[in-house]
């Protein structure tokens, strides 16, 4: 079992060595981190435009009900 556990971690810490470790050949580590860094900034910025969009929508809908609901004086 413990050998097993081992070559696991083994395996894990070697794929962090070849991704990550910046004196790697051909910028390997620079190439993963900015892969990296623009997936998680892609998602921050699709999330707030959704929530941008939701509030435009909630906005718009709430101002149709004003113009739609009758006054009364």
């Amino acid at each position: 079992m413990a050998d097993t556990v081992r070559g696991i971690w083994q395996s894990i810490v070697q794929t962090k060595r070849l991704y990550l470790n910046p004196h790697e050949q051909f910028g390997r580590a620079n190439i993963c981190r900015a892969a990296l860094v623009s997936y998680v900034g892609m998602y921050f910025l699709f999330k707030w435009n959704q929530n941008r969009k939701a509030e435009i929508a909630r906005a718009e809908r709430k101002a149709a009900k004003a113009i739609a609901a009758p006054v009364h004086h």
